[in-house]
């Protein structure tokens, strides 16, 4: 595209171009070629520095003002690395707490750096789910069902240390089962006998490898020892009715199960966010409180950070928080659904029509490294 040559031409001063928000106009070189069209984004520096030494735009362009949040703060770093570490902390209490010195501590530790990013930093937290990348399945099923429980719990009245007794419960629930999740991740057979034993016999074992490697605390086992246990009564290992199953079990049990629906498998793709969820609330009452199904619905949203979808522009976005509805999200184009990614993710407000969010996608269609994404969530 050129610029009309009989319209006059302005060169682009450095106050027509914020780092963060939609360019005001349509930017081109001297010859005539479009450099960036209005409504773009710019997103670093050095593209403002560009665009300021090489662009010109049209006379008397007025600048159109948004309050979008500026991506590329210099003093902001992507939470996604202290994520990423806090996996291998994960992994080194499963396969090691019976040689590590104060378990319980360390694991405590975990609990805690969660809940301080659940409250300071939740969009990032969910959007980890999603994106960040794992090579056990064990360690990172662990980690998000931790991670969402710290979600779900920030505006829940809970007794004293039950809040981090629940999430070290999620840490540790499959400590006895590790290998075996790994292997059961790429597995697309049914469960042999052995299998099948193991994985009815682990809540109980998991609780004695714990209890052997320090851990005193009775919530914690008896959460870990009934994660499993069903308001249909046909739960395992004790077969509980639903009247003795504790509502911290009942909400850990509800957050393993929508962490797997929600990760995919080497045989599958992950569920949909929105599939997930509403197979989960279309058991509410049934099978599950409907005060948590309602509440983990409004957490994450039909359209969670992290996810992607498609909207109006036929471009794939990625999710990076809530919007004023539930239907239109804060995203970031990374390409058009045929063709590259952008070289920087474009902001898109999904309440304008032009942007309007047409449906969810998998991950597969966005085709991008994390590290294209991780700077689009800061601390």
């Amino acid at each position: 595209m050129t610029v009309d040559s009989t319209k006059k031409q302005t060169k682009v001063y450095s106050s027509m171009v914020s780092i963060g928000k939609e360019l005001a106009v349509d930017v081109y070189s001297k010859s005539g070629f479009l450099l960036l069209k209005r409504g773009h984004y710019v997103l670093t520096p050095e593209q403002k520095q560009k665009l300021v030494s090489l662009g010109f735009a049209e006379a008397k362009a007025e600048t159109k003002p948004a309050d979008k949040p500026n991506l590329n703060d210099s003093n902001k770093q992507s939470q996604f690395e202290d994520i990423a570490f806090l996996q291998q902390r994960v992994r080194s209490v499963l396969h090691h707490a019976m040689v590590t010195r104060n378990v319980e501590d360390k694991v405590m530790e975990i609990a805690q750096t969660l809940i301080q990013l659940a409250e300071q930093h939740p969009d990032a937290l969910i959007a980890s789910i999603f994106l960040v990348p794992f090579s056990e399945y064990s360690v990172a099923h662990s980690l998000h069902t931790a991670a969402l429980l710290s979600i779900l719990t920030r505006h829940i009245a809970l007794p004293p240390k039950h809040r981090e007794t629940l999430i070290c419960a999620a840490l540790t629930m499959n400590i006895a089962q590790v290998e075996l999740q790994n292997e059961l991740f790429g597995q697309a057979a049914r469960l042999d006998d052995e299998q099948r034993q193991a994985v009815l016999d682990h809540p109980l074992m998991s609780s004695a490898i714990l209890r052997e490697a320090g851990v005193d605390n009775q919530l914690w086992h008896t959460l870990v020892q009934t994660h499993h246990e069903s308001w249909h009564g046909n739960g395992y290992p004790f077969g509980l009715p639903k009247e003795q199953i504790l509502p911290p079990a009942h909400m850990l049990h509800l957050a393993d199960i929508t962490c797997a629906k929600l990760l995919p498998r080497r045989y599958r793709a992950a569920l949909l966010p929105a599939t997930a969820l509403g197979q989960i609330f279309q058991r509410k009452d049934n099978e599950f409180d409907q005060s948590f199904t309602t509440m983990l619905v409004k957490e994450l949203g039909i359209y969670p950070p992290g996810s992607f979808v498609r909207i109006a522009s036929e471009e794939i976005c990625v999710v990076i928080s809530a919007g004023a509805k539930p239907s239109e999200p804060l995203t970031a184009a990374i390409r058009r659904a045929d063709g590259p990614p952008y070289g920087e993710p474009l902001l898109r407000d999904t309440s304008k029509p032009a942007y309007k969010v047409v449906a969810p996608c998998h991950a597969r269609e966005a085709k991008v490294r994390v590290s294209f994404l991780a700077h689009l969530w800061k601390c």
